[in-house]
């Protein structure tokens, strides 16, 4: 964490600490302090002997500045001004009662620390919750007014001694939904009771309802434009560098630019938390600075910071920024020139061509765009493997099968001695240059064994033309927390890496694309808040990428 964060941050929890100590010496007045005489100033300047209220001025602004205090601590900006009016009303309070002026020495000085700290009060409010919360507040009190009004006037004499007139009863509803209270009332039924502590209740919901409004961070809104998109699309031509950077692209992303619009992160948020699919794109100089402005972004909309699966090169820049960073796995990465000279001829690879001959397997490649039929038939395959049990679209770091796209992409696919499809895969762009990829990898729920070997096979073999790396992506917790100097954190995933494998295979998954003898290339996640932080992360993470849906 750079100096200046430090420094904001202690600024931030004194102005709150200050506020919660306001507002427990208020309460601790009311308990402790007894005054006899009436209020001076008040008395001579409140008419209609409203100076009576200021017990329960002071126990609601007290109770406010408790609240306060903990959205203080979160630098959200609708509390900054509530505070600022919170304070200065404790502190007139203090003076214009006249008595132990010197209580308005903490409000007072409380008000001013918290006006010179203004700039660090950033987060904005949800725009539709803050004009909700109004509403209903106004709601509740129309409801409550019409429902205390026509409650006391239909109320019998021998209830409160007393036959309320229109005027009268309006009154004392609002006296009772603002908490202020009916002290002169006292009630002689058991239903005149329950109906004075029903107004009280209606008044204590609203107060709720309206402070949970009030505070309620900026909600996120999934919105590109198209010429957001083509932007990124150019500096991925020009900076791109990860086989997860083509889903940059993908609409379920929105987009954070520099100001001169040459550095780019594509994210989501979930869960309080905005994660970045792998790293910032951009000119690597500038890359410090659009993680800088990013994680400003996200404190101002009251949201974590995450970045999933990143390269190792940035660490360095994100531990710099205060963030922490634990490995989330290995991605493999073929060398094809090693493949198409040793790996392909090795005994195991032989044998399954050598099967696959015999069953008359053969893999066609076809070139985009596709006719109906064929998208029709992969559609059938994509549909057979989203049965089988644990398969189902996911999204973020993968595609999605959308005829629109499948017909858009290179093809190949594995087919019978009848021609009849058995299982495809799709060509993706993949960055930095002289790297390949896929996409989609679906088969039917029946396959020969070793037919989805001989597809990559020959994959491999056919981009070796054009391509000097494939990438077989991610192995998940694959090589996290079994090295020296493994983090808590990583050791702690390492331990239910090996628990539950029997699940969900991951070991299984490494394993196969292991003989394929690729290149193991780190992968990690980037995140704020320590453990607490990376508990918030992986929930988002979850939510984000097992949010897909089945598109027709």
């Amino acid at each position: 964490m750079t100096t200046s964060a430090r420094r904001a941050n202690w600024s931030i929890r004194l102005v709150a600490g200050a506020t919660f100590v306001n507002g427990m010496l208020g309460l601790l007045q009311l308990l402790l302090v007894r005054v006899s005489e009436p209020p001076r100033l008040f008395g001579l300047v409140l008419p209609f002997g409203l100076h009576h209220w200021s017990k329960l001025l002071t126990l609601s602004t007290s109770f406010l500045l408790v609240i306060i205090s903990y959205h203080l601590s979160m630098r959200r900006r609708t509390a900054w001004f509530l505070g600022m009016a919170a304070l200065t009303l404790a502190t007139l309070a203090h003076f214009g009662h006249g008595h132990h002026v010197y209580l308005a020495f903490a409000p007072a000085a409380t008000g001013v620390l918290l006006a010179s700290q203004r700039r660090h009060f950033t987060v904005r409010t949800e725009p539709h919750s803050l004009k909700q919360g109004v509403l209903l507040m106004l709601g509740s009190m129309v409801i409550a007014l019409a429902y205390g009004t026509a409650g006391f006037w239909l109320l019998d004499k021998s209830d409160f001694g007393i036959n309320f007139r229109w005027t009268d009863a309006g009154t004392r509803t609002l006296r009772a939904f603002f908490l202020v209270g009916n002290p002169d009332l006292v009630p002689y039924t058991r239903h005149a009771r329950l109906f004075l502590d029903s107004l009280g209740l209606m008044g204590l919901t609203a107060a709720i309802i309206a402070a949970f409004s009030l505070f309620r961070p900026l909600a996120y809104r999934l919105g590109t434009l198209p010429r957001e998109r083509a932007l990124v699309s150019n500096i991925l031509q020009q900076h791109g560098r990860s086989s997860l950077d083509y889903f940059k692209l993908w609409p379920d992303k929105s987009y954070f630019f520099t100001p001169d619009r040459r550095c780019c992160v594509a994210y989501r948020a979930a869960w309080g938390v905005a994660i970045s699919l792998g790293d910032p794109i951009g000119p690597e100089i500038e890359l410090e600075t659009c993680v800088r402005d990013f994680a400003h972004l996200c404190s101002d909309n009251g949201w974590r910071i995450a970045f999933h699966q990143v390269l190792p090169n940035l660490l360095d820049t994100y531990r710099k920024l205060g963030l922490q960073v634990i490995k989330v796995g290995e991605e493999a990465v073929v060398d094809l020139q090693t493949f198409t000279g040793k790996t392909q001829n090795s005994s195991k690879f032989r044998r399954i061509r050598t099967r696959a001959k015999m069953l008359g397997l053969t893999v066609t490649y076809h070139l985009p765009p596709h006719a109906t039929d064929l998208v029709e038939e992969m559609h059938e395959i994509s549909k057979e493997w989203l049965s089988i049990p644990g398969r189902r679209e996911r999204t973020f770091t993968l595609g999605q099968f959308d005829r629109s796209y499948v017909k858009k992409t290179p093809l190949y696919v594995l087919r019978d001695a009848s021609g009849h499809g058995f299982a495809f895969v799709n060509i993706i762009p993949s960055w930095p240059a002289g790297h390949t990829t896929i996409d989609l990898m679906r088969h039917r729920a029946e396959i020969p064994n070793g037919a989805m070997d001989l597809l990559f096979i020959e994959v491999m073999v056919a981009l070796s033309k054009d391509a000097r790396y494939f990438n077989l992506g991610l192995a998940p917790l694959a090589g996290v927390g079994d090295r020296p100097g493994a983090t808590l954190e990583e050791r702690g995933i390492h331990l239910l890496y090996e628990h539950l494998n029997r699940f969900f295979s991951y070991k299984g998954l490494r394993a196969y694309k292991a003989k394929f003898e690729p290149i193991w290339e780190e992968r990690f996640l980037v995140y704020e808040g320590g453990p607490p932080g990376l508990l918030n992360a992986a929930i988002a993470l979850t939510r984000i990428t097992e949010g897909g849906t089945t598109k027709d």
